[in-house]
Protein backbone atom coordinates (compact mmCIF):
# COMPACT_ATOMS: atom_id res chain seq x y z
CA UNK A 1 0.00 0.00 0.00
CA UNK A 2 1.41 3.16 -0.94
CA UNK A 3 0.69 6.67 0.71
CA UNK A 4 0.87 9.35 -1.16
CA UNK A 5 1.26 13.02 0.53
CA UNK A 6 -0.85 15.78 -0.94
CA UNK A 7 1.44 18.26 -2.01
CA UNK A 8 -0.06 21.85 -2.19
CA UNK A 9 0.80 25.16 -4.26
CA UNK A 10 1.92 26.70 -1.15
CA UNK A 11 4.49 23.65 -0.20
CA UNK A 12 6.24 24.09 -3.76
CA UNK A 13 6.44 27.96 -3.59
CA UNK A 14 8.25 27.21 -0.38
CA UNK A 15 10.34 24.30 -1.46
CA UNK A 16 11.19 25.81 -5.09
CA UNK A 17 12.36 29.78 -2.90
CA UNK A 18 14.72 26.99 -0.52
CA UNK A 19 16.28 25.34 -3.69
CA UNK A 20 17.00 28.91 -5.33
CA UNK A 21 18.37 30.05 -2.17
CA UNK A 22 20.65 27.32 -1.34
CA UNK A 23 21.95 27.15 -5.08
CA UNK A 24 23.20 31.16 -5.22
CA UNK A 25 24.79 30.53 -1.82
CA UNK A 26 26.94 27.76 -3.27
CA UNK A 27 27.62 29.21 -6.05
CA UNK A 28 28.87 32.24 -4.94
CA UNK A 29 32.73 33.07 -4.80
CA UNK A 30 34.85 34.48 -1.78
CA UNK A 31 35.50 38.17 -2.33
CA UNK A 32 39.29 39.73 -2.84
CA UNK A 33 41.29 42.85 -2.73
CA UNK A 34 44.97 43.70 -4.26
CA UNK A 35 47.00 46.46 -3.32
CA UNK A 36 48.69 48.24 -5.28
CA UNK A 37 52.23 50.64 -4.11
CA UNK A 38 52.25 53.35 -6.61
CA UNK A 39 56.25 53.71 -8.64
CA UNK A 40 58.42 56.64 -7.16
CA UNK A 41 59.22 59.39 -9.71
CA UNK A 42 62.43 58.28 -11.31
CA UNK A 43 64.10 59.32 -14.16
CA UNK A 44 67.90 59.57 -15.46
CA UNK A 45 69.69 62.68 -17.30
CA UNK A 46 73.10 63.63 -18.64
CA UNK A 47 74.97 66.15 -20.53
CA UNK A 48 76.15 65.48 -23.83
CA UNK A 49 78.38 62.16 -24.38
CA UNK A 50 81.04 63.76 -26.43
CA UNK A 51 84.17 64.25 -24.97
CA UNK A 52 86.50 67.10 -25.98
CA UNK A 53 89.48 65.95 -28.03
CA UNK A 54 92.26 64.54 -25.56
CA UNK A 55 95.86 63.18 -26.28
CA UNK A 56 96.88 60.12 -26.10
CA UNK A 57 97.46 59.29 -22.05
CA UNK A 58 96.20 61.90 -20.71
CA UNK A 59 92.31 62.24 -19.03
CA UNK A 60 89.57 64.68 -20.28
CA UNK A 61 89.36 67.91 -18.76
CA UNK A 62 85.58 67.75 -18.68
CA UNK A 63 83.60 64.36 -17.45
CA UNK A 64 80.34 63.11 -18.62
CA UNK A 65 77.87 62.94 -15.60
CA UNK A 66 74.69 60.54 -15.61
CA UNK A 67 72.30 62.00 -12.65
CA UNK A 68 69.70 59.22 -10.71
CA UNK A 69 66.54 61.48 -9.70
CA UNK A 70 64.09 60.06 -7.36
CA UNK A 71 61.22 62.26 -6.63
CA UNK A 72 59.12 59.71 -5.43
CA UNK A 73 58.42 58.77 -1.58
CA UNK A 74 59.66 55.67 -1.93
CA UNK A 75 63.34 54.00 -2.73
CA UNK A 76 64.34 52.81 -6.31
CA UNK A 77 66.30 49.78 -6.45
CA UNK A 78 69.85 50.49 -8.40
CA UNK A 79 71.17 47.89 -9.76
CA UNK A 80 74.70 47.91 -11.73
CA UNK A 81 76.28 49.28 -14.25
CA UNK A 82 78.58 48.06 -16.59
CA UNK A 83 81.24 49.69 -19.19
CA UNK A 84 82.13 48.52 -22.43
CA UNK A 85 85.36 50.10 -22.75
CA UNK A 86 86.54 50.96 -19.23
CA UNK A 87 90.06 51.41 -19.81
CA UNK A 88 89.59 54.58 -22.02
CA UNK A 89 86.38 55.99 -20.35
CA UNK A 90 86.59 55.51 -16.11
CA UNK A 91 83.92 55.72 -14.07
CA UNK A 92 82.75 56.41 -10.61
CA UNK A 93 79.44 56.77 -8.78
CA UNK A 94 77.89 57.83 -5.79
CA UNK A 95 74.71 55.35 -6.63
CA UNK A 96 74.07 52.72 -3.99
CA UNK A 97 74.93 49.88 -6.52
CA UNK A 98 72.69 46.79 -5.22
CA UNK A 99 70.92 48.89 -3.00
CA UNK A 100 68.11 51.40 -3.19
CA UNK A 101 68.10 55.01 -3.99
CA UNK A 102 66.28 56.60 -1.02
CA UNK A 103 63.38 59.06 -1.91
CA UNK A 104 63.65 62.46 -2.57
CA UNK A 105 67.36 61.97 -3.40
CA UNK A 106 69.99 61.91 -6.10
CA UNK A 107 72.93 60.02 -6.84
CA UNK A 108 75.64 60.61 -9.78
CA UNK A 109 77.44 58.51 -12.62
CA UNK A 110 80.71 60.39 -13.35
CA UNK A 111 82.96 59.26 -16.80
CA UNK A 112 85.82 60.25 -17.86
CA UNK A 113 87.70 60.30 -21.26
CA UNK A 114 91.73 58.65 -20.95
CA UNK A 115 92.42 57.74 -24.87
CA UNK A 116 95.47 54.53 -24.83
CA UNK A 117 95.20 54.97 -28.81
CA UNK A 118 94.77 58.09 -32.17
CA UNK A 119 91.51 58.09 -33.47
CA UNK A 120 87.82 58.22 -32.30
CA UNK A 121 86.88 55.81 -29.26
CA UNK A 122 83.49 54.76 -28.29
CA UNK A 123 81.89 52.95 -25.12
CA UNK A 124 78.59 52.37 -23.43
CA UNK A 125 77.54 52.86 -20.11
CA UNK A 126 74.44 50.55 -19.34
CA UNK A 127 72.68 52.03 -15.78
CA UNK A 128 70.44 49.24 -14.46
CA UNK A 129 67.68 51.45 -11.91
CA UNK A 130 64.16 50.89 -11.27
CA UNK A 131 64.21 47.44 -12.76
CA UNK A 132 65.05 48.82 -16.30
CA UNK A 133 68.15 49.21 -18.76
CA UNK A 134 69.15 52.65 -19.60
CA UNK A 135 71.89 53.11 -22.25
CA UNK A 136 74.66 55.66 -22.91
CA UNK A 137 76.57 56.19 -25.57
CA UNK A 138 80.13 57.83 -25.31
CA UNK A 139 82.69 59.02 -27.44
CA UNK A 140 85.99 60.83 -27.81
CA UNK A 141 89.04 61.32 -30.05
CA UNK A 142 92.58 60.53 -29.27
CA UNK A 143 95.03 63.00 -30.44
CA UNK A 144 99.19 63.30 -30.83
CA UNK A 145 100.32 65.00 -26.80
CA UNK A 146 101.01 68.13 -27.15
CA UNK A 147 103.79 69.97 -25.66
CA UNK A 148 103.31 73.93 -27.04
CA UNK A 149 106.97 75.18 -27.45
CA UNK A 150 107.08 78.85 -28.32
CA UNK A 151 110.11 80.87 -29.80
CA UNK A 152 110.38 84.53 -30.30
CA UNK A 153 113.08 86.16 -32.91
CA UNK A 154 114.59 88.75 -32.06
CA UNK A 155 114.13 89.05 -28.60
CA UNK A 156 114.58 93.21 -28.53
CA UNK A 157 114.41 95.82 -30.88
CA UNK A 158 113.01 99.04 -32.12
CA UNK A 159 108.72 99.91 -32.72
CA UNK A 160 109.38 99.08 -36.91
CA UNK A 161 111.21 95.22 -35.71
CA UNK A 162 109.04 92.67 -37.24
CA UNK A 163 108.76 89.91 -33.60
CA UNK A 164 107.93 86.55 -34.76
CA UNK A 165 106.41 84.46 -32.63
CA UNK A 166 107.06 80.71 -33.45
CA UNK A 167 104.69 77.86 -31.93
CA UNK A 168 105.47 74.15 -32.20
CA UNK A 169 103.52 70.71 -30.47
CA UNK A 170 100.05 71.77 -30.30
CA UNK A 171 97.14 69.94 -31.46
CA UNK A 172 97.12 69.29 -35.62
CA UNK A 173 94.80 72.03 -37.10
CA UNK A 174 93.51 72.65 -33.38
CA UNK A 175 92.97 76.67 -31.63
CA UNK A 176 95.49 78.17 -29.65
CA UNK A 177 95.53 81.51 -27.83
CA UNK A 178 98.21 83.85 -27.61
CA UNK A 179 98.11 85.42 -24.65
CA UNK A 180 100.47 88.55 -24.11
CA UNK A 181 100.99 90.70 -21.32
CA UNK A 182 103.09 94.24 -21.16
CA UNK A 183 105.14 96.24 -18.91
CA UNK A 184 105.57 99.88 -20.00
CA UNK A 185 108.83 101.38 -20.09
CA UNK A 186 108.89 105.10 -17.41
CA UNK A 187 107.19 107.10 -18.90
CA UNK A 188 104.91 105.24 -20.58
CA UNK A 189 100.84 104.00 -20.36
CA UNK A 190 99.99 100.19 -19.87
CA UNK A 191 98.11 98.89 -22.85
CA UNK A 192 95.53 95.86 -22.12
CA UNK A 193 96.20 92.85 -24.66
CA UNK A 194 92.87 90.70 -25.26
CA UNK A 195 93.35 87.11 -26.17
CA UNK A 196 93.93 86.14 -29.80
CA UNK A 197 92.62 82.94 -31.15
CA UNK A 198 95.29 81.09 -33.83
CA UNK A 199 95.04 78.01 -35.79
CA UNK A 200 97.74 75.46 -35.88
CA UNK A 201 98.87 74.26 -39.32
CA UNK A 202 98.16 70.22 -39.58
CA UNK A 203 101.88 69.56 -38.27
CA UNK A 204 101.13 71.25 -34.50
CA UNK A 205 102.61 74.55 -35.84
CA UNK A 206 101.93 78.48 -36.70
CA UNK A 207 103.75 80.97 -36.85
CA UNK A 208 102.42 84.71 -35.71
CA UNK A 209 104.23 88.18 -36.67
CA UNK A 210 103.63 91.32 -34.94
CA UNK A 211 105.54 94.68 -34.06
CA UNK A 212 104.63 96.97 -30.79
CA UNK A 213 104.76 100.63 -31.10
CA UNK A 214 105.19 101.34 -27.21
CA UNK A 215 108.41 100.97 -25.56
CA UNK A 216 108.42 98.54 -22.95
CA UNK A 217 108.19 94.99 -22.25
CA UNK A 218 106.28 92.27 -23.90
CA UNK A 219 105.30 88.61 -22.17
CA UNK A 220 103.69 85.76 -24.63
CA UNK A 221 103.02 82.86 -24.27
CA UNK A 222 100.28 80.37 -26.20
CA UNK A 223 97.35 77.81 -24.46
CA UNK A 224 96.35 74.74 -26.61
CA UNK A 225 92.41 74.90 -26.74
CA UNK A 226 91.94 71.05 -27.04
CA UNK A 227 94.44 70.19 -24.14
CA UNK A 228 94.29 73.61 -22.04
CA UNK A 229 98.29 72.98 -21.81
CA UNK A 230 100.20 76.16 -21.89
CA UNK A 231 103.41 76.42 -23.89
CA UNK A 232 106.48 78.43 -22.24
CA UNK A 233 106.47 81.75 -22.04
CA UNK A 234 108.98 84.24 -23.66
CA UNK A 235 109.87 88.00 -23.62
CA UNK A 236 109.99 90.53 -26.39
CA UNK A 237 111.68 94.25 -25.36
CA UNK A 238 111.13 97.13 -27.28
CA UNK A 239 113.27 99.69 -26.74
Amino acid sequence: MQCTLPVRRRHIALLLLLLSSIGCANSTAPSSTTSTTTPSTFTITWNSGTFPATAVGTTSSTSVVATLWNYGSASVPVGSVTDSNAGEFPWSTTCPLNGALAAASTCAITTQFKPAALGVQNATIVINANGKDQSLSLGGTGVQPVNPQLSIDPASGSAATPFVLTLTGVTPGGQVTLNTTYTPAPGNSDIPFSPTVWTADASGRLAVTSTHDSPGTFENWFVDAATSVASNHVVSVVQ
